[in-house]
């Protein structure tokens, strides 16, 4: 979007608490992290997801990771404590264990150096990819240090690393962001100290294909592939061969960048699917900003989408008002207002493993666009799993009048707020209604205002294994100005590194840790 993209990156620097940051003019910058560094040499043994300094450590209770004294030299640098993976992991719509979150610039070119080793006798494999278990390459960690690098310019804010086989040590991760003319490509190389026979596994070709389907959102190529409903007939765009389809049919958009001008306004039972995980991308860039000019409407019942990324809608990414609609695998950027809304009655949306990140709504600089919104008189039974909201200018999650309780399972909201942009995490109310919201193993990080905000709900609030991490404040539950509400029931939640302390008021607590 055009003042999104105008945006300074001294302006973001703020808001987003020391992550990088991606608009259309990317300033050149550089992020590192060395394990020897007090924020991590303290930290022992890894049994629960953290973020430290904007890098994710994810590891659970029977898949940890750990850091460890082991001293290195490379090149004359001496490295001293490593975070040790602990054994292979994995990243995927279903599970992240034993794996690091990098974050990266979206479409600039980011060189990724990672010093490291295998702690065997032999060379073991080093995975670089997205949230859905796509790869995108895989460095090789030889028996001695070295320093392997990847340069990555797809559409994702951030990356995955993590080992494919046995147990790696690694000892400092650097991300050398640019300006960049994103073409799709990507390489991958080494740099070996004399000692080390190792080098990158990974051949210039695979290493492209990887990033090229990742990317596909910032291709100025026309699509590869084409659009057929229950594999009959070629359409150009969606919208086209929605009009040729029948109740209960199947709609396939093939590989590549479909180009989108008017909205897909859905009242039938349809099947809309990519060709899988980063490879399909509808791309609304040539449509007009504005309220009606959303990218797919959903009216109807029964409604799936899959495996799609959609970019740049005029309005909303998806708005949805019907009944039972079921969005996996989705990836929703840079759109006009918040990337996927219900409202209006819309009930019974399942959402899984979808991802919405850098809207922004120009016409009211920034306080309108969330990654997700449930609200506005929304109906029952919306319901996220593995959902994450990254860098919006409003809310990640915004239940502004929602009128009925959502639920939401492992869930993420990080660096919201910008401009004018409220910049809460999960915003669970707003204007006296009493809705019964349900968040369990969700987390909120780096949010401009609050992680966790209570917003004037009158209902009874349940948070369990919730964790509010580095907000100004992390969780605030206040009691609304003549109004009463609650009790709430809080289990297991943790509030860390605040800048600002937490309010808590009608509620239950358990195994919590707040700051008060």
């Amino acid at each position: 979007m055009k003042l999104l993209q105008r945006l300074t990156a001294s302006v973001l620097t703020v808001a987003l608490a020391g992550a990088m940051v991606a608009t259309s003019a990317f300033a050149a910058s550089s992020k590192s992290w060395n394990f020897k560094d007090s924020s991590f040499k303290s930290l022992g043994t890894i049994s629960s997801n953290k973020t430290i300094d904007g890098l994710g450590l994810y590891a659970n209770s029977s898949k940890t990771m750990s850091v460890v004294s082991d001293s290195q030299s490379l090149s004359g640098t001496s490295y001293t404590y490593a975070l040790s993976t602990g054994g292979s992991g994995a990243v995927n719509s279903s599970s992240r264990y034993r794996a690091i979150q990098v974050p990266v610039t979206k479409n600039g070119t980011n060189v990724i150096k990672v010093t490291m080793r295998s702690t065997g006798s032999s060379s073991r494999e080093l995975a670089i990819g997205n949230a859905n278990g796509g790869t995108f390459t895989k460095l090789t960690a030889g028996s001695s240090i070295s320093t392997q690098t990847y340069t990555y310019t797809g559409n994702n804010s951030v990356v995955y690393l993590y080992s494919t086989n046995s147990n790696i040590n690694i000892y400092k991760i650097q991300v050398d962001s640019s300006d960049s003319s994103s073409s799709g490509s990507s390489s991958s190389s080494s740099s070996s100290s004399s000692s080390s026979s190792s080098s990158s596994s990974s051949s210039s070709s695979s290493s492209s294909s990887s990033s090229s389907s990742s990317s596909s959102s910032s291709s100025s190529t026309a699509a590869s592939g084409k659009i057929t409903v229950n594999g009959s007939g070629s359409y150009t765009t969606l919208s086209a061969a929605y009009a040729k389809a029948s109740d209960g049919a199947t709609i396939s958009i093939g590989s590549g960048t479909f180009y989108e001008t008017a909205t897909t306004k859905i009242s039938k039972k349809v099947t809309i699917k990519g060709a899988g995980s980063g490879k399909t991308t509808l791309n609304y860039s040539k449509m007009s900003k504005g309220d009606a000019n959303r990218g797919i409407q959903i009216s109807g019942s029964n409604v799936t989408i899959s495996d799609l990324a959609i970019t740049q809608a005029g309005d909303n990414g998806i708005f949805i008002s019907g009944n039972g609609t079921t969005l996996t695998n989705l990836y929703i950027t840079k759109c006009n207002d918040t990337g996927i809304q219900i409202s209006n009655g819309g009930s019974n949306t399942k959402l899984t493993n979808c991802t919405s990140d850098y809207n922004y709504d120009n016409k009211t600089g920034g306080e309108n666009a969330d990654g997700f919104a449930v609200k506005l008189n929304a109906g029952s039974g919306n319901v996220f799993t593995k959902c994450y909201a990254n860098y919006n200018s409003d809310d990640g999650y915004d239940f502004y009048r929602c009128s009925n309780a959502v639920k939401l399972y492992n869930c993420e909201a990080n660096y919201s707020g910008v401009n004018n942009g409220n910049g809460n995490g999960f915003k669970v109310g707003g204007d006296f209604t009493a809705d019964n919201h349900y968040l369990e193993g969700c987390s909120a990080t780096g949010n401009k205002l609050r992680g966790y905000d209570q917003n004037n709900n009158t209902g009874k609030i349940t948070l369990v294994n919730c964790k509010g991490i580095k907000n100004k404040v992390n969780f605030y539950f206040n009691t609304p100005k003549d109004h009463s509400c609650g009790p709430h029931t809080f289990k297991n939640c943790t509030s860390t590194g605040g800048s600002s302390k937490d309010v808590i008021k009608n509620a239950n607590c358990s195994g919590c840790s707040f700051n008060t």
